[in-house]
């Protein structure tokens, strides 16, 4: 019998480290709602400082990793007007193709869409690159990254929130259990060593 205590010790270390972690990862979002119990209220961790944690991740997303003047720098840098002028030249020749009644002869719709597709293309340049800046100074003064992110976050279901988390970051939520296990049976074993060097 003392043999077979000194052979479970690890064992049952093993799985209390595993079962430990394995509710630890989970209590991370559960139970969504406080309950309470003996005078103390319990919440998953994450349900209960959510807004504090979207607050956070908001701010840190827009003062360290993505600001609205990284935005507008892309959009400029990235040829962004040259694209938009590309495009709506297109569509202006397009509408004046299919708009111009059909009375009017092809001869003449084809040279007025060309037409008017380059004025467009002269002019339109300067209006997008203003319109760009107008409007990045505008959303700069009226827009706030970090308040869309956090009202984001705060209005996404925990449930899907957690779904994606379990899905993410499986491997590393398997790896944690298992460090668990390994840990306990690590503790069960010196535990078994400790009672049989007692013994003799």
């Amino acid at each position: 019998m003392f043999y077979l205590n000194l052979v479970l010790l690890p064992l049952v270390g093993a799985f209390i480290g595993w079962i430990t972690n394995l509710l630890a990862v989970k209590l991370l979002f559960r139970p969504y709602k406080p309950y309470r119990f003996l005078g103390r209220t319990f919440q998953g961790v994450l349900p209960k400082r959510r807004y504090d944690l979207a607050r956070s991740i908001g701010q840190t997303l827009e003062k360290e990793l993505l600001s609205l003047d990284d935005i507008l720098r892309y959009l400029r840098e990235r040829e962004v007007p040259e694209r938009v002028v590309v495009l709506l030249r297109e569509a202006v020749r397009q509408a004046v193709l299919e708009r111009v009644p059909g009375w009017v002869p092809v001869a003449v719709k084809r040279p007025l869409a060309e037409a008017l597709s380059d004025l467009v293309g002269e002019r339109l340049p300067f209006l997008v690159s203003w319109l760009v800046d107008s409007l990045g100074e505008t959303l700069k003064e009226e827009v706030s990254l970090a308040r869309l992110v956090e009202e984001k976050l705060n209005a996404f279901p925990l449930e899907d929130l957690e779904r994606i988390v379990f899905e993410v970051a499986a491997r590393e939520i398997r790896h944690i259990e298992l460090m668990g296990a390994v840990l306990g049976f690590l503790i069960g074993f010196i535990q078994a060593g400790v009672l049989f060097l007692l013994r003799l």
